[in-house]
């Protein structure tokens, strides 16, 4: 635990208290981290953010030996584990309170290849308006998502999804799946509308076929801003999107979430 901590330059103080841990406590987190091995993250929500971290890393710790087993390299499972960095960072450097992301960390179902990461999903969202889809409930998928941290560059996701083509052929060869699925703000089909039509977003999203919007903002506003406010006008300008997403919003516009996709038997004409 404490070893993958500092290969994924976890804060020094963080790593103190994790040090720290009582032997009682290490023993619960054993506990937990068995638990969450058999798909049960319950266990962790009454606890407190540190122990969910450790229980996290523990579990990281032992999805190795399916990244070992498997033949998938060291540096797309560190790639991929480096996500607790992200959050843990995002929650002050006080632990992880989005432990339920995570477990598709370590769960051997989400995978980091370059810029972008690739989940496993049988689509079990009933959320989603398949009238308007090319798939079914069901149906398997890959769940394409974007991590934070780095810009996100059109050339470096297409090098992203050439990877992804031959991962699951070769890591994953039972897996039979077509489309590459992805819900987020950054395909809402508004976007066009007050971003430069020459930013990365809209390169990205252009990648995808767009099936539908819906104009629902907290997402956006949490990537954007980081917070949701009450009042429109105290959200800040320090950046260009966030000055134009403001004047968009402030001129009676909602934010929203797109959801597109790609067919992978397509994937040519981006390579």
């Amino acid at each position: 635990m404490i070893s993958l901590a500092k290969k994924l330059s976890l804060n020094e103080s963080l790593i103190h208290k994790l040090n720290s841990l009582s032997e009682k406590q290490l023993k619960r987190i054993t506990l937990y981290a068995a638990k969450c091995s058999e798909g049960d993250f319950s266990c962790l929500k009454k606890e407190n953010d540190l122990i969910r971290l450790a229980v996290i890393l523990h579990c990281a710790g032992s999805v190795k030996e399916k990244y070992i087993s498997a033949g998938i390299s060291e540096e797309v499972y560190f790639d991929t584990m480096s996500d607790i960095k992200i959050w843990y960072e995002s929650n002050h450097n006080e632990g992880l309170r989005n432990y339920g992301w995570l477990k598709n960390h370590v769960s051997f179902e989400l995978f980091r290849l370059g810029r972008l990461q690739f989940q496993i999903y049988p689509c079990n969202n009933k959320t989603l308006l398949y009238n308007k889809l090319p798939f079914s409930f069901g149906e398997k998928l890959i769940f394409v998502h974007i991590p934070e941290g780095e810009k996100l560059k059109k050339e470096d996701c297409i090098e992203s999804l050439r990877k992804a083509n031959s991962f699951f052929k070769e890591y994953f060869p039972d897996y039979e799946y077509r489309y590459y699925f992805c819900e987020s703000w950054l395909l809402f089909e508004g976007n066009g509308e007050f971003m430069k039509k020459d930013s990365n977003i809209l390169a990205f999203a252009s990648l995808f076929s767009h099936c539908y919007s819906l104009q629902i903002p907290g997402q956006a506003i949490e990537r954007i801003f980081g917070k949701r406010r009450l009042i429109k006008k105290s959200y800040p300008e320090k950046t260009t999107l966030q000055k134009s997403a403001k004047a968009y919003m402030l001129g009676g516009n909602r934010l929203g979430v797109g959801i597109g996709y790609i067919d992978k038997h397509n994937l040519d004409y981006l390579f």
